[in-house]
């Protein structure tokens, strides 16, 4: 009976707390991992800064930590994405067709966050006609991104997010045009139609060093390098599209992430394939274009792609320590 009490009186002064307005960044940036028991339709923006300015409109529901993206034009055109929090669907309605794919667990590491990160509690702002806690994440080692994040007061809901490089120049920014909270959301937004095909990606995540090894029939190699603060949070496997294993490693600093990928340097789609209408010669794929946040390079007998926001140099340097 003393314990709830105690945990009563404790929720009780917190709730205090924030109500006065004396609530910490951390305790902004929790309420915000948690606040899933709210439904809402929104009008959101995702703009790609660099290399060139490109951006998508997509329509937004969520309703209890599940999630349905509508993209309308951009680089996201007639794309639709359903989250249910275990695993992720893009669905092709000319196909009858919707594609699952695995994710990685989203979550913060506080513990990454304090030993990398200063957070701090900036000046209220007000985004989408609403008002904001705004947290600023600026990292403790040089170089690294920053983050700045607009958290409504009231549901904890993220309405903008930017990546910023470390001179202070945005990267990409997540922005909530428009939102309707406790809007009446249909459940059936988040479940694949009926009579549709369930394909699964090839792709195997929450996998051991030794798992993804066996999976994909040679030796990962960590980077000897990763920029200070980061440490390894997933392993998985993928495949292009000839066959290919490639190796998926993604480092995490608490805010952001870098992937490193790794597969044979000889592509098993280089040389004469037959097909029903006769022989062909199929090139290796690159699998991926090289661009400012990607990069590319061949390391003793593996091909290494690393994709983040470090600079080219940091990138290569990653790469370069596949040994």
């Amino acid at each position: 009976m003393r314990h709830l009490v105690l945990v009563s009186l404790l929720l009780s002064m917190c709730s205090l707390a924030i109500a006065d307005g004396k609530i910490s960044a951390f305790e902004v940036l929790s309420r915000m991992m948690t606040a899933r028991s709210i439904a809402y339709t929104a009008t959101v923006e995702t703009i790609r800064l660099k290399p060139q300015t490109i951006s998508a409109t997509a329509s937004l529901y969520f309703k209890g930590g599940r999630k349905r993206l509508v993209y309308g034009g951009g680089f996201g055109a007639s794309l639709i994405i359903l989250d249910d929090g275990k695993s992720v669907y893009r669905l092709h309605p000319q196909w009858r067709l919707a594609v699952r794919m695995p994710i990685f667990p989203q979550r913060l590491n506080f513990e990454l966050l304090r030993r990398n990160y200063e957070i701090k509690l900036l000046e209220p702002e007000e985004v989408a006609g609403r008002n904001c806690y705004v947290v600023l994440a600026e990292p403790k080692h040089p170089n690294n991104p920053k983050r700045k994040i607009w958290v409504d007061k009231v549901h904890f809901v993220v309405l903008r997010d930017e990546l910023l490089d470390a001179d202070g120049t945005p990267i990409r920014i997540f922005v909530v045009r428009s939102i309707n909270f406790n809007a009446g959301v249909d459940d059936n937004l988040f479940s694949v139609p009926q009579g549709w095909q369930v394909a699964n990606a090839p792709y195997r995540p929450n996998l051991s060093l030794e798992e993804a090894e066996r999976i994909a029939g040679f030796k990962v190699r960590l980077p000897k390098f990763v920029p200070e603060g980061y440490q390894l949070a997933g392993v998985g496997v993928t495949y292009c599209s000839h066959g290919t294993p490639i190796v998926h490693l993604q480092y995490s600093d608490g805010f952001n992430t870098i992937s490193v990928f790794e597969r044979p340097a000889q592509c098993r789609g280089f040389g004469r394939f037959r097909f029903r209408w006769g022989w062909r010669r199929q090139r290796p794929c690159d699998w991926i274009p090289q661009d400012d946040f990607v990069h590319s390079q061949v390391v003793s007998n593996l091909r290494v792609i690393v994709i983040g926001h470090p600079s080219q140099a940091v990138m290569q340097r990653i790469a370069e320590s596949v040994q």
